[in-house]
């Protein structure tokens, strides 16, 4: 596994900085802008953050997961808001993941070699993704994406729809938070059903076996038979 913080751009500067939590280099040298995946963010999407209200800004988080890039490995990305910039404009802390083949991300990192002003958000992050509260839908919908085993197509936390991309969401984005989708739940529900069912024929086929095993030997006398007890 590889992962690098994405820092906010604070300065508006032209190029976003990103750090392994040594050495700080432009984003580009880590992710070539060629190679990067159509529909990539590296901030969370304006129209999420248009959808809340200020002071529920701070608990927002964006995941995107594409599986298969660059061969066989899989990118996986998550931002949160980390404050706002001079002008008032919201800037965004990220985590940038290279994962190999059965890999998960790791949020056991190291922040202490960021710059001050983003400390308390990484440590805020990484604490919401090792340890969430019981009612932190955003941190539950970014480590069920985490833990999602591979699919054909990208793949997001949180349902975009103005996105250019078609992205397979787990969850929409309700008045207060994450909303696990119909969808998913009927998929779940039919997989389930459909264990069961297997589960019970297993045990019916398990069943008559047994009982075929150890009926009692007949004995033939005549044109009789005759079961011993």
């Amino acid at each position: 596994m590889q992962a690098w913080w994405i820092l906010p751009n604070r300065d508006q500067r032209d190029d976003i900085l990103a750090s392994d939590g040594e050495t700080v280099l432009p984003l580009r040298q880590i992710l070539d802008p060629k190679l990067r995946p159509e529909g990539f963010s590296h901030g969370v999407p304006s129209e999420l953050l248009e959808k809340y209200r200020p002071h529920d800004t701070p608990q927002i988080l964006f995941a995107q997961k594409f599986p298969g890039w660059n061969g066989s490995r899989d990118l996986f990305c998550l931002s949160s808001p980390a404050g706002e910039d001079s002008s008032g404009r919201v800037v965004h802390l990220g985590l940038l993941f290279i994962l190999e083949p059965h890999e998960r991300p790791r949020f056991d990192l190291s922040y202490t070699a960021l710059p001050e002003d983003d400390q308390a958000f990484a440590k805020t992050l990484l604490h919401r993704m090792t340890a969430p509260g019981r009612y932190d839908l955003w941190a539950r919908s970014v480590r069920e994406l985490a833990e999602r085993p591979p699919i054909d197509g990208p793949a997001v936390n949180v349902a975009l729809e103005r996105s250019a991309v078609r992205f397979d969401p787990l969850y929409a984005a309700g008045p207060h938070g994450p909303v696990r989708k119909a969808g998913i739940l009927r998929r779940q529900t039919m997989s389930a059903v459909v264990f069961l069912i297997l589960c019970a024929a297993a045990g019916a086929w398990l069943a008559e076996r047994g009982c075929g095993q150890s009926a009692p030997p007949a004995v033939e006398t005549g044109v009789s038979i005759w079961h011993l007890s």
